[in-house]
């Protein structure tokens, strides 16, 4: 008797701990975010950030935010790629659900802690009749190809000249770490099936198990050059938009200096201590670009237009979210007895 009732109040004890940890990590970032603007207004001097907003180009920064829409489709069919790698794709999963789905994700995972945003994404994903366990598989491989490429893509640029005057003598270290997280991956995926063997003998690693046996099968697979390619693509035009805005601020940044922005802008928002990288990214940005003379105001404008840029794009999700029907796969009706 008293060992139920221990047992009934530890099971019901468990989501509200379970809550207060994710609500405890959620104030942990913005602390973080906080403190890191704190710095920089201590750093700034803000007549300088006004005063570069009426010079911006808004031509461009339009431009720049169409870029990032276009990304949204592209993004849609990488995911229905891995999806079709994973064999988990129906009817119900066209390309216009698919691009509506991930719309909706792209807006929540700017408004939301970028874990619940991807949550929305695999719960939308079992609303159009996939599997709980397919739909989180899909969304997790979909993001570790995202990260992996830029990790790929960063240590590829780092290697050029720009990479260097941005860097300084820190370049080598970055180089180090991006080699040895590129090696670990390559290794990762080719050593998969003993990998597997392994976690399989213990209970608690069996789902890791599984999900690095979908993501060897799906990334060495017949699908794997369709999802590098347009995870590259994607990369591509995201250093686009970074040249587009330095356009927008009058900033005449050589592509390769872009490309040297794109991998401390977008590598510091995949750091999960900020919110969506907010704060951070402009710590760095006013950092990198105080190396080729750019005022830390108009750094900072520079870095906030970038963030902006992508909650503007995102937009169009909520109207999707509000919009689209995205129904639950319909069962036959039981038969009464």
């Amino acid at each position: 008797m008293n060992t139920s009732v221990a047992s009934d109040l530890e099971t019901t004890s468990r989501p509200p701990a379970v809550r207060l940890k994710k609500i405890a990590v959620v104030a942990a970032k913005f602390v973080v975010t906080g403190a890191c603007f704190w710095y920089i207004a201590r750093q700034i001097d803000v007549s300088d950030l006004l005063s570069a907003i009426p010079l911006l180009d808004f031509r461009w920064v339009a431009f720049a935010t169409l870029l990032v829409m276009l990304q949204i489709p592209i993004m849609a069919l990488r995911w229905r790629n891995i999806l079709d790698g994973l064999a988990a794709r129906n009817e119900q999963m066209t390309r216009i659900a698919m691009v509506a789905v991930a719309a909706i994700g792209v807006f929540f995972v700017q408004v939301l802690p970028s874990v619940m945003g991807e949550g929305v994404r695999a719960w939308l994903l079992v609303r159009l009749g996939c599997g709980w366990r397919a739909a989180v598989t899909s969304v997790v491989i979909d993001r570790a190809v995202g990260v992996g490429l830029l990790v790929a893509f960063g240590f590829a640029i780092l290697l050029l000249p720009s990479g260097e005057i941005a860097l300084g003598n820190y370049r080598d270290l970055f180089l180090l770490v991006y080699a040895a997280l590129l090696l670990a991956a390559v290794l990762g995926l080719l050593l998969a099936p003993r990998i597997v063997w392994l976690l399989q003998r213990w209970r608690y690693s069996r789902w890791i198990a599984s999900l690095t046996a979908d993501a060897h099968r799906v990334l060495l697979g017949s699908r794997c050059p369709a999802i590098l390619g347009l995870g590259c693509l994607i990369h591509a035009l995201t250093i686009l938009v970074i040249w587009s805005l330095g356009r927008a601020q009058g900033l005449a940044l050589p592509f390769a200096d872009a490309a040297v922005l794109f991998t401390v802008m977008v590598g510091v928002a995949v750091v999960p201590i900020s919110i969506s990288g907010w704060g951070l990214r402009e710590v760095a940005v006013i950092s990198l670009l105080g190396n080729y003379g750019v005022a830390p105001g108009k750094a900072l404008l520079f870095s906030i237009c970038f963030g902006l840029t992508l909650v503007i794009a995102s937009l169009p999700g909520a109207l999707v979210w509000l919009l689209y029907p995205i129904a639950p796969l319909q069962r036959p009706a039981e038969r009464g007895g």
